[in-house]
């Protein structure tokens, strides 16, 4: 029964007590009368002193984990609260939060809501909201009981060990034959003190052991810069959910950029998708942070196509540079911008994911033969096939790779 039907049923009720002057008629008004009033102060108090809580273990997951929070209401009333639901506006998918709690007095409700993060993004969690009444349903009273936080759902890193475009080792990492005037973070080897040679490069622990004066000497680093560039035009994907091309291509971006940082390379991105992301060159575990927060909230938009993209950020990639291309497109009229980098010393690959087998359609026609002919790496990826195999060996049920 709703408070206003409840109301009319006691008008009703007195009108007739008064006009027939029954008593048990002015018995049954006055008793729903106090029930009226008594329902309405027990909703009234019903969600006083309530206190709700969330824990969880970080405010970022990655995709493939899980998500585990564990929530706390607590009554620091002495009176008991007969029932209390409380609904979570998460919009995390799966997670489901919602509880429904008779606590007594004093008293911890405690419960827990786990769930395996499937999409990457940024989130909500909360608002919570409490809702209360009395007993006989007449009144019912609901409150916000925690503000919305954010949860960052990282795209998934797959654990590869090499990469598979540079088996032979990646560009420019190797030892070099020159020696550097300056002092590098690459001291390889030490020798005799001769004048001139400053005292900060003096290796006293040698020094000591050949009782004379040795100093450190120093390789020139390499500076190999390492450019991915992920295509997110939605005009060029196929596939829907985490079995389409630009989730593919987030995990692979993700992945690759893991990999060359953690071999101590300097990598920068480039994001052609619903808006233009720039990240510029850095290295360390600080770049994987950036790296993995830009890549969680990236989306497929309707931006300028790839050819007018690699033109647009071309004077980013330089000699001793490496440039990663990932895309799903099938088209011939960005090969040349790629030839345009070759030319200019920049070495370059592509991962061009198989669109059609994002759609179970006839494969298209392999343009990305056109490169390959031209001397460019190209591995291929179709839809379902291991990710971490393809980019360690480079073929997996007939995916294959083309090295210079």
């Amino acid at each position: 029964m709703r408070s206003w039907q409840a109301v009319l049923l006691i008008v009703i009720l007195a009108f007739f007590s008064i006009s027939s002057g029954w008593k048990v008629l002015y018995v049954l008004t006055y008793v729903l009368l106090t029930l009226f009033v008594l329902s309405w102060l027990w909703a009234r108090y019903s969600l006083r002193q309530l206190v709700f809580r969330r824990a969880s273990t970080s405010g970022r997951v990655q995709v493939g984990e899980v998500f585990d929070e564990r929530l706390m209401l607590d009554n620091l009333s002495m009176m008991p609260k007969l029932w209390v639901q409380i609904a979570d506006g998460s919009t995390l998918p799966g997670h489901r939060a919602g509880y429904v709690a008779s606590i007594g007095g004093r008293k911890r409700a405690t419960w827990r809501a786990r769930s395996v993060c499937k999409q990457r993004g940024r989130f909500q969690l909360g608002p919570v909201t409490a809702t209360s009444g009395d007993p006989f349903g007449l009144f019912r009273r609901r409150i916000f009981m925690n503000p919305s936080s954010e949860l960052l759902v990282l795209p998934r890193v797959l654990p590869i060990t090499n990469f598979a475009l540079f088996t032979g080792g990646l560009p420019g990492r190797g030892r070099s034959s020159r020696r550097a005037l300056q002092a590098t973070t690459n001291a390889t080897t030490i020798r005799e003190y001769v004048a001139g040679d400053a005292l900060s490069r003096i290796h006293w622990r040698s020094s000591a052991h050949n009782n004379k004066l040795m100093v450190k000497e120093f390789d020139l680093d390499p500076a190999v810069d390492a450019w991915i560039f992920l295509d997110l035009n939605e005009d060029v994907q196929a596939g829907d959910g985490e079995h389409s091309t630009d989730e593919y291509g987030v995990t692979i971006a993700a992945t690759v950029a893991t990999y060359l940082l953690r071999q101590d390379l300097s990598v920068g991105m480039i994001v052609n998708g619903e808006h233009r992301e720039f990240l510029s060159l850095d290295r360390g575990d600080r770049q994987v942070e950036r790296v993995l927060e830009l890549l969680a909230v990236v989306r497929t938009g309707s931006s300028i196509d790839l050819k007018e993209a690699l033109a647009l950020d071309a004077f980013h990639f330089g000699r001793n540079t490496v440039a990663i291309v990932i895309t799903p497109s099938n088209s011939r009229d960005w090969h040349e911008g790629l030839r345009h980098l070759q030319r200019r010393g920049v070495q370059v690959a592509v991962v061009g994911l198989d669109a059609s087998s994002f759609d179970n359609e006839p494969p298209d026609e392999d343009t990305l033969a056109l490169l390959e002919g031209a001397g460019i790496a190209v591995m291929r990826v179709k839809q379902k096939e291991s990710l971490a195999q393809i980019l360690e060996s480079g073929s997996t049920h007939g995916s294959s790779v083309q090295r210079r």
